[in-house]
């Protein structure tokens, strides 16, 4: 069980002056309720977690945490489980630290290191690590490749006249389609993939398409013999980054393990909202700039999500948004697992991002 300092006066304040034995009662209580999705009751309470309070005494704490709208009572004769406000109480204490298993760590570390792999099938496979490491559904939005910075550019003639664009990232490889122009050759397409490269390591692929004349002024003698492909070239990267946002989803009935979605009707709003790709991009493009967010029950603007959590990492490059990673599960969520996992997937493609500033022939990058 998760241990908290709730001594300090800023933590008084913050929790409403609910007093430290009263924390240690709802912390037990959610853990509990987490772990076994049954009806907090004053007897489980004393007999799993606080043997040192009687249960008649746990039984007037909690009526008070029900009157200060930390649990709630499904029926009458039945005990209680945690509210929205519960959960956030005990998520803001739980981000101080999180957990997350080495196997899995060494998966992720795996998964990555592969660099060769096309940028969709890498983010397809953080969805599949996230969604076996979490149990929930996992849901990845890559917001375009505007912001990702290039490592290798190359150009390769195929038999219809046209060529494929093959831009390789630190995060996996973009890939387009162009047309080829008359009297363009394998050996142009060449000596094109190696000026673009030495020009624009470590630029941004909207960069490239915005600065490519500026960029390429002075080559003007070593790009005569490309007029043919430039032109086709940035409609190209035009069609790249204008694309719509690419959303992987894994895992969507994992959603069906927990006891809250037995009713199937239930079940389905969700699973609704996980096959509509509109929906799923306003969820998770809303939210705060912290690391790790949580949108919990309540706090969800989606009626159809008004009982579920949504945990979501924001990965950035640069400063600037590359994707939202995340999993959409009940509100009775493994919290501490799924922090975990969000943090060491981001960690770990971070760590692929720390871009020399050099290019290959060693001048500076701006």
């Amino acid at each position: 069980m998760l241990r908290f300092d709730c001594t300090k006066k800023g933590d008084r304040l913050e929790y409403e002056n609910i007093s430290e034995r009263k924390l240690q009662i709802l912390y037990s209580a959610v853990e509990d309720y987490i772990q076994f999705a049954t009806p907090i009751t004053s007897g489980s309470v004393h007999e799993k977690y606080i043997q040192d309070i009687s249960p008649a005494t746990l039984r007037n704490e909690l009526s008070a945490l029900e009157a200060m709208g930390y649990l709630k009572q499904l029926h009458t004769s039945s005990g209680r489980v945690p509210t929205t406000k519960a959960y956030r109480l005990y998520v803001n204490e739980l981000m101080k630290s999180t957990k997350f298993g080495k196997k899995e760590l060494e998966t992720v570390r795996d998964l990555l290191s592969k660099r060769t792999a096309y940028l969709t099938d890498v983010i397809s496979q953080v969805a599949g690590v996230i969604s076996q490491a979490t149990n929930y559904p996992a849901v990845v939005v890559l917001n375009g490749y505007d912001n990702l910075p290039i490592e290798s550019i190359k150009i390769i003639p195929l038999i219809d006249k046209s060529a494929l664009l093959l831009i390789g990232t630190k995060n996996g490889i973009v890939n387009g389609q162009f047309n080829l122009s008359s009297g363009v050759t394998e050996e142009v397409c060449v000596d094109a993939s190696n000026l673009l490269t030495k020009k624009f390591y470590g630029k941004t692929i909207k960069y490239m398409r915005d600065n490519i004349q500026t960029e390429l002024v002075d080559a003007k003698n070593e790009i005569d013999s490309f007029s043919g492909l430039y032109n086709n070239l940035i409609d190209c990267l035009s069609n790249l980054i204008s694309g719509q946002s690419h959303i992987i989803k894994v895992g969507e009935t994992k959603l069906l393990n927990n006891p809250e979605y037995t009713d199937l009707k239930d079940a389905k709003k969700v699973l609704d909202i996980l096959e509509d790709d509109n929906e799923l991009k306003q969820v998770f493009e809303n939210g705060d700039e912290n690391e790790i967010s949580f949108t919990i029950g309540r706090e969800n603007n989606s009626e159809d999500l008004k009982s579920c959590s949504v945990v979501k990492a924001n990965y950035k490059i640069g400063g600037k948004q590359i994707a939202s990673i995340g999993v959409i599960g009940p509100e009775r969520m493994d919290y501490s697992n799924v922090a975990g996992a969000l943090k060491v997937i981001v960690s770990e493609l971070n760590k692929l991002n720390l871009l020399t500033k050099t290019n290959p022939e060693g001048d500076e990058q701006n």
